[in-house]
């Protein structure tokens, strides 16, 4: 974990939203992990040849933070899949 806060993400298990918010609607989410970070819905792509492979840990920003804040972590990240050769990466702003 670091100081402005990334997660990683190995499976729908690992995700806990605990930002409470009256202006967020959690009703999807609490339904369907899927709406927040498709996981399934990238794993049936993988299935049917549409991509080639779900890399096996994805990352969670904590949201609310200033963008220049952010800037160390993201280069972190951004090395970590360089690493594990991701060709793509898929930005939801849940």
């Amino acid at each position: 974990m670091s100081s402005t806060g990334f997660r990683e993400v190995t499976s729908a298990d690992d995700i806990l939203m605990s930002h409470v918010s009256v202006n967020y609607d959690r009703t999807g989410y609490l339904q369907d992990i899927n709406t927040i970070l498709p996981l399934d819905r990238l794993a049936e792509l993988e299935r049917n040849g549409v991509i080639g492979a779900v890399a096996d840990t994805h990352y969670s920003f904590m949201g609310a933070t200033d963008p220049a804040g952010m800037q160390p972590d993201a280069a972190q990240v951004a090395g970590m899949l360089k690493a594990d050769q991701v060709d793509a990466v898929l930005l939801v702003p849940v």
